[in-house]
């Protein structure tokens, strides 16, 4: 038995312990047949859309190598993707409460169906088309698929102590799905080269956006307003509203350090592996580790929250996911290949806890009006400190990185430990 068969095998013991106590699919309050109804096709359509991101993400670098690229000019690619998403993100993001929550949740589906044809050439400027569309849809997936849930879910008359379940059920089951989809992706791959994986993520994207176009209302934020307007509005409500902006800070310092990790942890754990003469280890089999841990961070926070206010949980769940990167950061191989495995997974324990409570806490300080807007400023500094970082990633020690990574961490978590939630914004109406 491996190390990595015992290390899943307790973390699947510990998850399937705590999804029984706390039954991520059941609300602690009574819930009618429209909510649920509402709440199984929300969840539905945000499961279909991220499994189509899961399935994308481990050959996008795999296939550009295979076109015959260096990593020179990968690296300029997943730099255009990155940057992309914090330009141009930004400004279609605030359509979705000028133009229309559902109508930008469509053109999501269909930049992002238009990026994986592009990886069908092999053309550096077809490719490059292909990540600054991708980068584009990507800032949409994180925040207009959830305005859209919530000023629905309060338009509709559903009570605010059942939105942390829906946030709860989504995030749990995502990590499923990303497992999921690492097991289809990697057989489509095998099967049929690395251009598979896209043309199954275009067939869930092409479902996932014909569902939203037939079953979902539009709701705006403001309908009336023109779109630079509305930018400049989300940018004065960033500025005058402190609990607004110490969120916003603390979501991309988090952030800006878990994009990082997702760079470092493979040369990182694989560098390890050599030195205890473990050999190449089973990236597939590590990812389901870590999802498995997120998992058992989705069952933790319906557990404690809201018994525990959601400005505490949050910064100790931060401050738990620096302690867990705190093996990579001081580096010199003291605590070897298990203690980095381990402290991984304690991050991706906190990433699973964090996203349904980020989430919770959004939906009570941003205003709904410029809600979707607002969400892609945040996203803003967290794709420029992921554009340096890989930037300067030939220049830099893994330790290094991981130092930069528990540093974001700590501002996280002293942003968190002074954001206050206005009563008045706590329970939306």
């Amino acid at each position: 038995m491996s190390v990595y068969d015992v290390t899943f095998g307790s973390l699947g013991l510990v998850c399937a312990y705590l999804a029984y106590k706390t039954n991520p699919f059941k609300s602690d309050v009574e819930a009618t047949s429209a909510f649920t109804s509402f709440q199984r096709n929300y969840v539905f359509v945000f499961l279909t859309m991220m499994m189509s991101d899961w399935l994308q993400g481990p050959y996008v670098y795999a296939l550009y190598q295979h076109y015959g690229y260096n990593q020179a000019e990968i690296g300029i690619l997943f730099i255009a993707g990155f940057g992309s998403s914090m330009v141009f993100g930004t400004m279609v993001g605030s359509f979705g409460d000028s133009v229309g929550r559902k109508k930008t949740c469509v053109l999501f589906g269909l930049l992002y169906i238009a990026s994986c044809i592009t990886k069908h050439f092999s053309n550096f400027h077809i490719l490059m088309l292909g990540r600054l569309l991708g980068g584009v849809a990507t800032s949409l997936l994180f925040s207009v698929f959830e305005a859209w849930m919530v000023s629905e879910h309060f338009s509709r008359g559903f009570s605010p102590s059942l939105l942390g379940g829906t946030f709860a059920q989504a995030y749990f089951c995502n990590s499923i799905v990303a497992i999921l989809a690492g097991l289809i992706g990697g057989a489509a791959a095998r099967e049929f080269g690395f251009v598979a994986p896209f043309d199954c993520s275009m067939a869930l994207l092409c479902m996932g956006t014909v569902v939203v176009f037939y079953t979902w209302n539009e709701n705006y934020g403001r309908a009336s307003e023109p779109f630079l307007e509305g930018l400049k509005k989300g940018y004065n409500v960033i500025i005058s509203k402190k609990e607004v902006v110490i969120a916003g800070a603390a979501q991309s310092s988090f952030e800006g350090a878990m994009y990082t990790f997702v760079f470092m942890w493979t040369p990182s754990l694989g560098s390890a592996a050599k030195e205890a003469n473990m050999g190449e280890i089973p990236h597939g089999y590590i990812f389901a580790i870590f999802m498995v841990s997120c998992m058992i961070g989705s069952c933790m926070f319906k557990y404690l929250y809201p018994a525990i206010p959601g400005v505490t949980l949050l910064t100790g769940v931060i401050s738990f996911a620096a302690v867990g990167l705190m093996p990579a950061a001081l580096g010199n191989g003291q605590f070897g290949f298990m203690g980095l495995l381990l402290g991984f997974c304690a991050f991706e324990a906190a990433v699973g806890f964090y996203w349904p409570l980020i989430a919770e806490i959004r939906s009570a300080v941003i205003p709904e009006e410029c809600r979707s807007t607002i969400m892609n400023f945040f996203r803003v500094p967290l794709n420029l400190i992921v554009v340096v970082v890989l930037y300067h990633i030939g220049d830099l020690s893994d330790v290094f990185v991981f130092r930069f990574c528990v540093f974001l961490l700590v501002i996280s978590a002293y942003l968190g430990s002074i954001l206050v939630i206005p009563v008045a914004k706590a329970k939306p109406s």
